[in-house]
């Protein structure tokens, strides 16, 4: 007798396939999962190669209800089966790469929901022809709707107008201080600290965004006729222009202008629900509302309405309908849409648990339909002369546990943690194995303005347009706005990279770990009422990388070094570092230093000693100098021919309170 086990808590990391007797062993090993969670009269099966014919002639055949293969169906036809259909999109368009990926041999079977799924498991894995039998999971949300709490109202916050240096006119830019965090303690959010953020309002000065850049959110639906959004969305223009009820870009869906509906199995996204929480529109919001529009907030890669810059393009999947939850087949077309329409970038807040899996090794072996989806997504998606490849991007987890959620860990993936408004970790967040890097992300105990402002849908018809949020999934969208607006300068400057350097060059984007910001101990609460103390400096080293910095990501973008210091300290930067080969045979002719307004970190000191730059400055901010140097077999202007070169270089410095220096050069 087969006994399949799935232990998925965070307390346990165990997941694993008992069997009785030595014969079930080698067909046990084909099944990923249990019926646990699992959609009822439903299996996910995966074909060896050798299947591939008779599955041409019989299982894609519209309508059909047999495989083909004879096992298999001898087993469809004891449990009633109604339906047999590939589990990916196979169109004339990307046959080639969904073969060339092995997905045109995973299949969706149907049949009676009475049957006992774990029988007709064993059964199925019995079959020679079957590779992988996989129940056919509901994907979990990584937010709980407890969570989804704040400022409810339209109206501002109390803010001081010194709170942030945002320069848009949006009407609550001065709540955004996950944007620009000024450190005012005096007004919200409380225990603020200079610097909290992702340091966004310089890289504006560089790029604000570009609508060919597509972000696809797979989340709750997207409000596309939402006042600070209906402009930066994406729009499918064969459909919109095409034939109701035809597929006119020959996509394998109709009627897809702004996305679709996975949940349903329709073109229609819905946001209305009583059920609803306003997830999907609140996490698009941050990535690209209109920014410089006087409404509401802006956001990170929303471009300049005022200046009649477009921002990049939101692309709404939908995988949750109120209590309606869409399943591994569903998510895996999903993200299968979003490589074949052009999606650069996936903002994901769902998966498993944290301590579902140990490994990415656990996780190829027990969830091959996520894993070939998202292997397929980062080697197709991407934009045109911009990214080869697409970048996936998932909240670490909000379960307070050291690993975090798959397919987020999952290597090739990002996760993102959290940290509030004073550079803390947030309460919730998973952290330290799997975990890439950090963002924003808010926590409500500092109060309502702690957690993060975005767009949201009307809420429930009380007029409420935006809302506060906290959790990894608003960190989340944090690190894709970054990641857009970074994807948005390359194509302004030419450049182009493949997904793998683009995400080494995002987690090198990162200012320094948080140091001494992480002391003592926090006790809460947890929802079933269980005493929870997190340990602060647990956390020094298992957040990732660092915390992503917008203008670091577009400084490394068009190739310019920068280093980081601490305010209200001398350093010494090396200027040598910066000239390449033949650091001996240097003369540095002069230094200048410029800096925006908004910007300014008060140069106390600035002088040149030998090769070495010695600075000091007395707040957070960023000033770029550009460094004059003779490079040559001489060392200065007066030495006999041949005469070295002039070369210029710029080097950006940050300065941050309390933060360790590093640097960065792509």
């Amino acid at each position: 007798m087969l006994v399949v086990a799935l232990t998925a808590c965070t307390k346990d990391l165990t997941t694993e396939i008992a069997v009785d007797g030595a014969a079930e062993a080698a067909s046990s090993s084909k099944i990923l999962f249990s019926a646990d969670n699992a959609a009822r009269g439903q299996m996910i099966v995966r074909f060896h190669g050798e299947a591939d014919e008779v599955l041409s002639r019989v299982a894609t055949r519209a309508g059909a209800t047999r495989t083909g293969v004879e096992g298999v169906d001898a087993v469809l036809t004891r449990v009633g089966g109604t339906a047999v259909e590939p589990l990916f999109i196979i169109t004339e368009k990307n046959e080639a790469r969904l073969r060339a990926a092995g997905m045109h041999l995973w299949y969706v079977l149907h049949f009676d929901e009475s049957a006992d799924l774990d029988e007709v498991a064993a059964s199925l894995a019995e079959v020679a022809e079957v590779n992988t039998v996989q129940y056919n999971q509901y994907i979990k949300r990584i937010y709980n709707k407890e969570q989804l709490t704040g400022n409810q109202d339209d109206a501002p916050a109390t803010r001081a107008s010194g709170s942030t240096n945002i320069p848009f006119n949006d009407t609550r830019a001065n709540e955004l201080w996950s944007y620009s965090n000024l450190g005012s303690k005096s007004v919200a959010p409380r225990y603020a600290e200079e610097g909290a953020d992702v340091n966004v309002v310089p890289a504006w000065e560089l790029c604000t965004g570009d609508p060919s850049i597509i972000v696809a959110v797979l989340d709750e639906g997207v409000m596309y006729s939402h006042e600070d959004l209906a402009d930066n969305m994406w729009v499918n223009t064969a459909e919109k222009n095409g034939t109701t009820g035809v597929d006119d870009d020959k996509n394998g869906y109709i009627d897809d202008i702004y996305g679709y509906n996975f949940v349903s199995n329709k073109p229609e996204i819905t946001w209305e629900s009583s059920k609803d929480t306003g997830h999907g529109t609140h996490v698009a919001g941050t990535i690209a509302a209109v920014s410089n529009n006087g409404k509401g907030i802006c956001g990170i890669a929303g471009g300049d309405s005022k200046s009649g810059i477009k921002g990049v393009s939101i692309m709404g999947l939908q995988l949750y309908d109120g209590d309606d939850t869409s399943t591994l087949e569903e998510t895996a077309r999903a993200i299968q849409y979003a490589a074949d329409n052009g999606a650069a970038i996936i903002q994901c807040s769902w998966g498993y648990a944290g301590g579902t899996f140990r490994d990415d090794a656990q996780f190829n072996r027990s969830a091959g339909a996520e894993k070939t989806a998202l292997d397929y997504f980062i080697a197709n998606g991407g934009c045109e002369g911009v990214i080869t490849g697409g970048t996936a991007i998932f909240a670490a987890g909000n379960e307070t546990y050291p690993i975090a959620g798959y397919p987020g860990a999952y290597e090739p993936c990002i996760s993102v943690a959290s940290f509030g408004c004073n550079y803390k970790p947030a309460y919730y967040t998973c952290y330290k194995q799997g975990v890439d890097i950090s963002a924003p992300g808010g926590d409500t105990n500092h109060g309502s303005e702690g957690c993060i402002l975005s767009t949201v849908p009307m809420m429930h018809g009380k007029g409420k347009n935006y809302y506060a949020m906290q959790g990894t999934s608003m960190a989340c969208p944090h690190m894709s706005g970054v990641a857009a607006l970074g994807l948005s300068y390359a194509k302004k400057l030419g450049k182009s990279f493949t997904a793998s350097e683009y995400r080494s060059l995002l987690l090198s984007s990162v200012n320094a770990n948080f140091l001494d910001y992480y002391t003592g101990s926090f006790t809460f609460y947890d929802e079933k009422y269980n005493t929870i103390t997190i340990n602060y400096p647990d956390y020094k080293t298992a957040m990732g990388s660092g915390y992503i910095d917008a203008y670091k990501t577009l400084l490394q973008v068009e190739g310019t070094p920068y280093v980081t210091v601490t305010s209200g300290q001398e350093a010494e930067i090396d200027l040598k570092k910066y000239f390449g080969d033949g650091a001996s045979q240097l003369y540095f002719k002069s230094v200048t230093s410029s800096q925006t307004e908004r910007m300014a970190i008060e140069l106390q000191k600035s002088e040149v000693v030998g090769d070495k730059l010695l600075i000091k400055c007395n707040k957070a901010g960023t000033i770029t100098f550009e460094v004059t140097a003779l490079v040559g077999p001489n060392t200065s202007e007066d030495s006999l021919s041949p005469m070295p070169a002039t070369v210029v270089r710029k080097i950006v410095v940050f300065s941050r309170t309390n933060m360790a220096s590093n640097g960065g050069w792509l």
